[in-house]
């Protein structure tokens, strides 16, 4: 329910909501998004497979 909320208040699409944290002067949000298909830069064939991993901060 929670992060439904958030997600139509952020209009946040195709993520889902896995934290949220709260600190003294802001708020953090951790999502993950469905991985999706895409072209190799190896090889050029089509992959599902995810390579990397990362948290990006957005401001």
């Amino acid at each position: 329910m929670h992060s439904n909320f958030i997600n139509k208040l952020l209009n946040l699409q195709g993520v889902k909501i896995n934290k949220i944290s709260h600190e003294d002067s802001f708020i953090k949000i951790y999502i993950k998004t469905n991985p999706r298909e895409h072209t190799c830069p190896a090889c050029g064939c089509l992959t599902s497979r995810v390579h990397d991993y990362r948290n990006q901060l957005i401001k």
